[in-house]
């Protein structure tokens, strides 16, 4: 059984507890070792069977076609530092961006209390980072969790729908190596304590081997290329099977460590909505960092956001499948509370409605990977999480 100490990270613990270690510098870690499938390894398919449908899920995802925002804007005497647009890799590169915003807080005048706005994952690592250095925090937000978009968000470790690719140039993809290498290094210290985060296998299908992308290179020191397991007696229906080592992030668990150990550390968590600048001009912080993902659209007006729709059909939790798993657009994430199914980028589309056609697709999609029948499909209300 874990310690006390392992859990309880409270402002005294911050110096000599293992997530504290505030401010390495970001060098090289060790990849993730193997492909972590031992020889008598077994992929267990999901039973698809449309009464076994527990959730329905629906998040949009914050893109910004030119990348994560990380900027300084002065609205009066107020210090604001943006800190939105990460796509589909809010949780992946959350610790890792999180240090570059906390930099700029760093920069400013003053050392008082800093105000983060927003209570998703981006805006809970800030808070973290910033009491690390010492600096007083309050998080403001209109939503917490369970009701944000990160408790959503399936969050296996890995950067999607980072940018548009005309955007790419040297300096933002040495920014972007830079926060994939800390966040890393961040969420492989909260494995086994209690964070929801996890080592697990994760497998590809496709029709050939893969061949590497840019995105591959910035995770070419973190993540080794694919091991080919196609001639494993596995039960998957494609031409090309390869493994990884990954990690997985359980979000509701994930959510509440993050929240109760920010609390044990001195971080206030104010709920309100804010409707315009001036609000935030008049907040006692002289420095704040808005974390609010969509929301800079309208509080800040940030037009250049672009909201991707993601939907998730959860099934029972079931042990035997320890795995990720992804073919094209379709993945299937494990969990605590059940067994993700997800492959919708409805890119542009702000709704947060359930897509009954689309889960019909994904569901029969499946059936097709795993040779199982695909079966009539019956449809319940969704669940939804808003940011």
């Amino acid at each position: 059984m874990a310690s006390r100490r392992q859990f309880l990270l409270g402002s005294t613990a911050l110096a000599s507890s293992v997530l504290a270690g505030a401010w390495r510098p970001v060098t090289a870690a060790p990849a993730l070792e193997g492909s972590l499938l031992p020889t008598d390894f077994t992929a267990a398919a999901p039973d698809l069977a449309p009464e076994r449908i527990a959730r329905r899920l629906v998040g949009l995802r914050p893109f910004r076609p030119m990348g994560v925002r990380i900027e300084v804007e002065a609205i009066g005497n107020t210090t604001l530092i943006h800190h939105y647009g990460h796509g589909g890799s809010g949780v992946t590169l959350s610790w890792g961006t999180a240090r570059q915003a906390v930099d700029l807080v760093l920069a400013a005048p003053g050392r008082g209390a800093v105000a983060v706005l927003g209570g998703g994952a981006v805006g809970l690592a800030t808070a973290w980072l910033l009491r690390e250095r010492g600096r007083p925090v309050r998080v403001y937000a209109e939503h917490f969790s369970p009701a944000t978009t990160s408790d959503v968000a399936a969050a296996r470790w890995f950067p999607s729908q980072l940018l548009d690719t005309q955007f790419r140039t040297p300096e933002i993809e040495a920014n972007l190596s830079e926060a994939l290498l800390f966040s890393h290094q961040r969420f492989r210290r909260l494995i086994g304590r209690g964070y929801g985060v996890d080592l697990i296998p994760h497998i590809r299908l496709a029709l050939r081997p893969p061949s590497p992308g840019w995105v591959d290179a910035l995770l070419a020191d973190l993540i080794p290329a694919p091991e080919d397991i196609s001639d494993r007696d596995l039960p998957f229906q494609a031409p090309y099977v390869g493994a990884v080592p990954g990690m997985l992030i359980d979000m509701p668990l994930y959510m509440r460590a993050m929240q109760r150990d920010l609390r044990r550390m001195g971080v206030v968590f104010l709920q309100r909505r804010f409707e315009a600048p001036a609000e935030i001009a008049a907040l006692p912080e002289s420095v704040v960092v808005n974390c609010t993902g969509l929301g800079s659209t309208t509080l800040f007006g940030a037009n250049e956001l672009v909201p991707i729709k993601g939907q998730l059909t959860m099934l029972p939790p079931d042990p035997r499948l320890r795995y990720t798993l992804s073919a094209g657009s379709l993945y299937l994430h494990p969990r605590s509370e059940g067994i993700l199914l997800g492959g919708t980028y409805a890119h542009g589309d702000a709704t947060t409605s359930f897509d009954a056609e689309a889960e019909k697709r994904i569901l029969a999609g499946f059936a097709e990977l795993y040779a199982l029948p695909p079966g009539p499909r019956s449809v319940t209300p969704a669940a939804r999480g808003q940011a």
